[in-house]
């Protein structure tokens, strides 16, 4: 008998092969990495085995992606063999396996070919997409990720700096996912200027609506030009918000905000619209004739303060018992309510007429309570003010011996009585000779220029 010698490894891969032979497929694939450890040759070799029996689903997991390193023929034929037999685990291995143990370029070329005759194939869509972000072709795998609606999209603008790429983009981005759109766009005004997005959104209002709307929120003026829009945006999509903005914002049309709201009928919002033109008059008939609130119409009377409309609103109300009612209890302290009681046709029935007559009495004597109370104030503070004033006038001003007349410049306090003068010491601390102060200089500071009093005089001053 002929002895042969055998390592540990040709007996390992013997028993590879006698495995294979016997179709146990994964049990082979497992031990692979055991017997074969860094054989870059062994594994080339039996990779091929497996691939020769169509069996490399089962050895791909296990193949070795760092030491050692195979061919990349070896990883583009296995993945291969997922692009035309398992989509999903094709993207899988795109996503995992790192690109430099394969030609990116020639699996995009195989992944392209695929989708000829499946164009629609999401999941082929999504691993070239993959594909191209590792030749670093963003644009590319930019479009692809919209046009599947990726959520990884907003992701890969940030990481590559894609704002450029996106120019032309953002609506499709608007309707993929609106919030995070808008604030990407909000956050990046300097890559994506205000005017460029709004010029985009034009096609789609409702989106255009969202965007300035948050613009509005995080600073009114970033988007004042476009107020005017936003008046017909709100009228259209957000009809709550429409009078907060109104407002709030003076860079709007005003001539064209009232066409839009007459166009809708939006009758609070005219109302307030005319009050700011100056239409007073026609605002309070809108707000009598249409909306009928008398609670409103005295608070916009009140806002005004114009006796004119108050007239205007006493007039409009003299045939109509509820509007008499809210008057009276509301009017006493804007307008005589003598001048409505008056008008009051005899026999007309007014619902709680007594109870908004013992009103106009408390908001009389409350008015009356007040006007004391206040007198009371200006006279205890007049009097204070006058007592302070006096006491100043009383008070002493000190005048050191170093102080100059500011007219000749000679000491005020001298040693020699003979040469004695009377001074002048104004509040400001100015010191005068009184023979060198002209006699229209004698209430006020000559220096100072204002209508000072004068200070105690000192009548020869000296030492």
């Amino acid at each position: 008998i002929e002895l042969r010698k055998h390592t540990p490894q040709r007996v390992g891969r013997q028993y590879l092969v006698y495995l294979l032979e016997d179709q146990q497929y994964e049990q082979a694939a497992q031990l692979c990495v055991k017997i074969l450890r860094k054989d870059k040759e062994a594994w080339e070799e039996i990779v091929y085995k497996f691939h020769k029996i169509h069996q490399l689903k089962a050895i791909a997991p296990y193949l070795p992606r760092g030491d050692p390193q195979l061919g990349q023929a070896i990883y583009e034929m296995v993945l291969n063999e997922f692009l035309v037999t398992d989509e999903e685990t094709y993207l899988k291995m795109i996503k995992e396996w790192p690109s430099y143990l394969y030609n990116v370029k020639t699996l995009i070329n195989s992944t392209l070919e695929r989708l000829d005759s499946n164009r629609g194939n999401k999941t082929l869509l999504q691993a070239l997409g993959e594909l191209y972000s590792f030749e670093r072709s963003f644009d590319k795998a930019l479009a692809i990720y919209i046009k599947l609606k990726h959520k990884d999209v907003f992701q890969l603008i940030y990481k590559h700096d894609l704002f450029d790429s996106i120019s032309d983009k953002i609506v499709q981005l608007m309707e993929f996912d609106c919030d995070q759109a808008v604030a990407m766009l909000i956050g990046n005004m300097t890559k994506m200027s205000i005017d460029n997005v709004v010029q985009q959104l034009e096609k789609t209002p409702q989106n255009l609506y969202v965007y300035l709307d948050k613009l509005f929120q995080k600073d009114p003026q970033l988007c004042q030009k476009y107020h005017g829009k936003q008046v017909r945006l709100y009228a259209e999509y957000d009809r709550p918000r429409l009078l907060p903005f109104l407002r709030s914002s003076n860079h709007y049309p005003l001539q064209m905000a009232l066409e839009e709201c007459e166009m809708r009928d939006f009758i609070p919002e005219q109302v307030f619209l005319l009050g700011r033109m100056g239409n007073i008059k026609q605002a309070l008939e809108l707000i009598t004739s249409r909306l009928q609130d008398v609670n409103q119409a005295i608070e916009f009377c009140k806002d005004q303060n114009e006796q004119e409309l108050w007239e205007d609103l006493i007039q409009y109300s003299i045939d109509k018992p509820s509007f008499i009612k809210g008057l009276l209890q509301n009017i006493g302290t804007h307008v005589d309510p003598i001048i409505l009681i008056a008008k009051i046709q005899e026999g007309m029935h007014i619902p709680g007429l007594r109870d908004s007559l013992v009103k106009i009495l408390q908001d009389y004597n409350l008015q009356m309570s007040l006007r004391e109370g206040c007198k009371r104030i200006l006279v205890a503070d007049s009097f204070n003010l006058m007592d302070r004033l006096v006491k100043t006038h009383k008070r002493g001003i000190s005048v050191s011996s170093i102080q100059t007349c500011h007219t000749c410049q000679q000491a005020v306090i001298v040693s020699d009585l003979r040469y004695a003068s009377n001074a002048v010491v104004f509040f400001c601390r100015h010191v005068f000779h009184e023979d060198c102060l002209p006699a229209h200089s004698m209430e006020s500071c000559p220096i100072c220029s204002s209508a000072q009093k004068r200070g105690p005089g000192a009548k020869g001053l000296g030492t």
